[in-house]
């Protein structure tokens, strides 16, 4: 297990009400998934922003099903925490712990444990803070720097109607903020467009805890 005291001031102090800190089941069990959209990069473009995950499976016996393993048994707790019940692809996601231990690695498994597309192998305090159920912004880094507020639109606009969007510059990096009207489209547009490359840069995405975009941010 990771050390409690330094994720519990990751967290300003504490952890977040209803973390227990004490669960050691690592594997997830995901279902009521969308069959036709869903696929393995998708679910670790969502779940890793919980945890590292180490290997996917999807169920082919139960197209709508997949097990998900993570690093530890917090980060999976996080991840059942903040994703029960959420919309994705016009489904509300059953996410609860597995009683299988592991995922067996096989022909029918896909591999993440040393992908570097893994957040918290570096930074895993800033990225703890960042846990939140899905909202309806999402932040985006590592972009181009010529990128223009127009290409933000369109990158996003497919996953639902945006409301508004700001382009900025922090420590000499692009980022933005893209604000849909559902908690569902900002969902997609993770799942869908974290890791994609965008003129040469692989864009990270992940849900922001901010409510609105101020022009002054």
């Amino acid at each position: 297990m990771p050390n409690a005291a330094a994720i519990a001031a990751a967290f300003g102090g504490g952890l977040p009400p209803g973390i227990s800190g004490t669960n050691d089941r690592c594997t997830i069990l995901v279902s009521n998934l969308n069959p036709d959209k869903i696929d393995e990069d998708k679910l670790f473009n969502l779940f890793s922003l919980y945890g590292n995950i180490v290997r996917i499976k999807l169920l082919r016996n139960k197209p709508d099903h997949a097990l998900i393993q993570m690093g530890d048994g917090f980060q999976a707790e996080l991840a059942v925490h903040f994703l029960k019940g959420a919309m994705l692809f016009g489904k509300r996601m059953e996410v609860n712990f597995s009683k299988h231990p592991n995922i067996i690695q096989g022909a029918d498994t896909r591999e993440y444990m040393h992908s570097n597309l893994n957040r918290f192998n570096r930074n895993a305090a800033k990225n703890y803070r960042y846990c939140c159920s899905p909202t309806k912004m999402i932040h985006l880094s590592t972009l181009p720097q010529d990128i223009t507020e127009d290409e933000i639109v369109s990158l996003a606009e497919e996953h639902g109607t945006v409301v508004n969007t700001k382009l900025f510059e922090m420590n000499g990096k692009k980022q933005a903020l893209v604000l849909f009207e559902t908690e569902e489209a900002a969902t997609e547009a993770i799942v869908c467009k974290h890791a994609t490359s965008l003129a040469g840069s692989v864009v990270r995405i992940s849900f922001s805890q901010l409510q609105s975009i101020r022009e002054n941010q």
